[in-house]
């Protein structure tokens, strides 16, 4: 055994297991402290040498299914978390981590029915709760995932991620104060957070609150300046207020960190179509037809409004 870079707890161990190769607890302690310590493989290879061992040990099971998981060896994480929860179901980690890897599998019934027993054996699992709530999104039952993100959000009202899903699924409903509240809330938990932004903006600007969703759709921009659709929106804005040059700054701005967006190129020469600058609004389109494969409109738009300029 190498002490290379190791840990002393680890060096430790393995001196241990030298003088007493056949204590079964001292390599059981190995076996979990080269886990906890990131060598997944040295702890793959003594779990499962206890596995042989112990074959109906559920942590031994539980550890190894971790082990896979963080290997992304999902067949194999499903496996032994299945084993574990087969020898101990009414332990609430394992049924999560059995469901968690139905989910990222996509077997989306049997992850909700896991998720289902996951929180009836712990109804505080905020995690559990989320991730049901995705996949009842997905499947279009948009009344229990409100349930469970709301769920998620009173026993973790930290977590961004369950806000911006519940806000989203008020937004449907109409109950737009609501969903704007959640999103204010982020934005005060996770000022970075681009995308809660943007909905403010989109809900404000829905609501003929133009001034206001504009300074959201910048701030929007300054956090994520990749986002076409936040400039797109702000182009949008300084057209309707008849100033083009605006408008066309916006995009030219987007198309620094977009360089070979096509739809850009795209917007921007419509303005350019507008204002009468026919080689401009011609040299966008091309470069749109360039960038074809991120078009969001048939190509054959592009080639007949190409065809007209020329006429």
């Amino acid at each position: 055994m190498n002490d290379t870079k190791k840990p002393e707890i680890l060096n430790e161990l393995e001196k241990l297991i030298q003088k007493n190769p056949s204590d079964i607890k001292i390599r059981a302690s190995y076996a979990e402290a080269l886990l906890y310590e990131g060598f997944l493989d040295e702890s793959l290879e003594q779990h499962l040498q206890l596995f042989r061992i112990f074959p109906k040990n559920e942590e031994v099971c539980y550890n190894i299914g971790i082990i896979y998981e963080k290997q992304k060896k999902i067949d194999n994480a499903l496996n032994y978390y299945e084993k574990a929860v087969s020898f101990c179901p009414d332990d609430p980690d394992f049924r999560y981590s059995l469901a968690f890897m139905l989910d990222k599998k996509g077997e989306i019934d049997r992850a909700i029915e896991e998720y289902k027993k996951t929180i009836v054996l712990d109804n505080e699992d905020s995690n559990a709760h989320f991730n049901l709530g995705c996949l009842y999104v997905k499947k279009k039952l948009s009344e229990l995932a409100k349930k469970h993100f709301e769920a998620a959000v009173k026993l973790n009202p930290e977590d961004v991620y369950a806000r911006f899903n519940l806000a989203f699924e008020y937004k449907k409903e109409g109950k737009i104060q609501n969903a704007l509240q959640q999103y204010h809330k982020i934005t005060e938990l996770s000022p970075d957070y681009s995308w809660a932004y943007y909905n403010i903006g989109c809900i404000l600007y829905e609501q003929g609150n133009i001034d206001k969703a504009e300074s959201f759709f910048k701030k929007t921009t300054e956090l994520n300046p990749k986002d076409v659709e936040a400039f797109k929106v702000l182009s949008d804005i300084a057209i309707a207020k008849n100033n083009h040059e605006s408008a066309i700054n916006y995009l030219e701005t987007a198309l620094i960190q977009n360089p070979e967006n096509g739809n850009i190129h795209y917007y921007i020469a419509k303005i350019y179509k507008k204002i009468n600058e026919t080689e401009d609004a011609l040299f966008h389109l091309n470069k749109a037809l360039q960038n074809k494969g991120t078009l969001s409109m048939a190509e054959e738009i592009i080639v007949r409004e190409l065809e007209e300029l020329k006429k």
